[in-house]
């Protein structure tokens, strides 16, 4: 379901706004929180999720029950966006101006924050670390660098979470 997010569609052009989570400071509805997770700015965008979504999701499918794992893919997703959010408030808080100029919006899109956090929980610190570094994956792809660090701290912290005592979800 790749599509320009900000193109809109022939009947209505605006509904791509209202389902993805865009400067403000504020989101201007709070569902975008999740629809957002589902749209994505073209189809290297979707490819690139969906490649290491097959290669995290399967390793962490091997370790976790299915409602752990999709659990995981909200709760990291949607923290994603929350500390895109975070960064923005953060960013008026300083500076006292929101980015209300439609043409510079920063529009948070993809499941990026999910990806990131899937990868967390499922390969843990030294994994995420040598991913990183090694590998050369880059935190700061298509300007998501918040959304991806709140993903990836969230699956860590679901992964320690999941490995302490607390057993029952």
């Amino acid at each position: 379901m790749a599509m320009g997010v900000l193109g809109g569609d022939l009947v209505n052009p605006l509904l791509p706004l209202a389902l993805v989570q865009c400067d403000g400071p504020l989101p201007i509805y709070p569902w975008t929180l999740v629809t957002s997770i589902f749209l994505h700015a073209g189809i290297i965008h979707i490819a690139s999720n969906v490649l290491f979504l097959l290669i995290f999701g399967f390793i962490l499918e091997e370790q976790v029950t299915k409602t752990r794992w999709v659990a995981t893919f909200f709760l990291t997703g949607v923290a994603g966006n929350l500390t895109f959010v975070g960064a923005d408030l953060t960013g008026f808080f300083l500076t006292g101006v929101p980015n209300m100029n439609p043409v510079t919006w920063s529009c948070g899109v993809g499941a990026s924050g999910a990806v990131y956090g899937i990868m967390g929980a499922a390969t843990g610190p030294r994994g995420v670390i040598l991913i990183i570094f090694i590998a050369g994956l880059d935190l700061f792809a298509g300007g998501g660098f918040f959304a991806h660090i709140g993903g990836l701290i969230t699956g860590l912290l679901l992964r320690r979470f999941w490995s302490s005592e607390l057993k029952n979800f």
